[in-house]
């Protein structure tokens, strides 16, 4: 992993809070938007923390990030609603969807949400979560900017879209999925050029040769003053067939039966926002809340969840390795909040050198203002 540093996670937000309200958003986006980023570092999931901010830089600057719009409902019945985000960006719209599609479920025991017109989301951790926190089940995601070819082909056609679901639980900790159905996105490049190391895997297509590579380095292009988001020479190559089939799956549910999706063939590239043929970067998104009170005895499906979490971490473990779920340490950081969580130091200095000082803010300011605060407020 590139150089890290750990931070005080309340002074993140605080200085996300800043920035953002400097960038022209109202109180409660920006808290949308510093909420979903600091929880994505206490899951661990640094390509979706701080440096993830650049995405929505990136939209405000080519003028299709509207930071003062409202995402609306404009469409809706008992167990489905459809938002547009009027350009605004994912953090607010989704956050609007999942409020809505819980809400809905409690009554309907399922219910959809669709959006889009929307800028970046960042983790979907952080809605889904959203319903767990109201003893219910969720999944979503959103499709993206082309960042992965189909199979056997040499230039990129699908999304390298999040995919995060998570249920309800008692004293055990859920059963939380979060993923993505690619191998590689921009933030892998980023990564691997700059810690002058490998991909994990030959994901890099030759846009000549169609040659596999897992050297970074010989496709990165990166984007001035930004230390996450870079553009490639190289198609992604998708791992197997099963990611390309959820893949495709995830742009039928969030694009093509989607009211307002785009589908991602029809999306920029980052290439096009370097050349000003910029458009909002997701196409669509969804978000499935379902209550299973409605259906049942909520005591069991706590109890059905318990056990089968404790069942899972009691299988034998193979010589040298241990037996945990995923989102283990995700939920532990979540439940202990952690006094500091990791961040990139490449991802920390573009929002401060790049981002923060477009509003002449800086971190020491921003440390000066965050100290002086009331102890009740920090």
């Amino acid at each position: 992993m590139s150089a890290v540093k750990l931070v005080d996670p309340a002074f993140l937000s605080f200085a996300l809070q800043r920035v953002c309200e400097a960038a022209g958003m109202t109180a409660i986006h920006a808290s949308y938007v510093a909420d979903a980023i600091v929880f994505a570092h206490l899951q661990g999931k640094l390509n979706q923390g701080l440096g993830v901010y650049e995405a929505l830089d990136i939209a405000l600057q080519a003028g299709v990030f509207d930071v003062q719009a409202t995402p609306e409902c404009i469409n809706e019945g008992p167990a489905y609603s459809v938002f547009d985000g009027n350009r605004s960006s994912g953090y607010y719209t989704l956050n609007l969807m999942a409020e809505s599609a819980i809400a809905k479920a409690a009554s309907s025991g399922i219910a959809i949400s669709f959006g889009g017109n929307h800028n970046d989301a960042g983790s979907f951790g952080r809605y889904v979560y959203l319903a767990h926190e109201r003893g219910m089940m969720a999944f979503s995601s959103n499709n993206t900017v082309p960042l992965a070819a189909p199979w056997g082909a040499m230039q990129n056609r699908l999304s390298c879209p999040p995919f995060d679901a998570i249920g309800p639980s008692g004293e055990e900790m859920p059963v939380w999925i979060s993923t993505k159905f690619a191998e590689w996105y921009d933030a892998d490049i980023s990564e691997a050029a700059l810690a002058q190391k490998p991909l994990k895997g030959h994901w890099l297509i030759d846009p000549e040769s169609g040659d596999l590579s897992d050297d970074a380095s010989h496709y990165a292009k990166p984007i001035d003053g930004y230390g996450r988001v870079w553009d490639c020479e190289a198609a992604g190559q998708l791992g197997e067939p099963r990611t390309y089939a959820l893949n495709l799956w995830n742009e039928l549910l969030s694009a093509i039966i989607n009211p307002v999706g785009v589908p991602v063939t029809e999306l920029p590239t980052i290439a096009d926002y370097e050349a000003g043929n910029a458009a909002p970067s997701v196409g669509g998104s969804y978000y499935i809340a379902i209550d299973p009170s409605v259906f049942g005895p909520m005591a069991a499906v706590l109890k059905k969840s318990d056990q089968f979490v404790r069942d899972v971490r009691s299988a034998p473990p193979r010589p040298g390795h241990s037996v945990r779920l995923p989102s283990q340490l995700a939920y532990d950081n979540v439940m202990g909040v952690a006094h500091q969580v990791p961040v990139m130091t490449a991802h920390w200095e573009a929002f401060f050198n790049t981002i923060a000082s477009r509003y002449h803010l800086s971190e020491e300011s921003l440390r000066q203002a965050f100290d002086q605060q009331p102890k009740g407020d920090v």
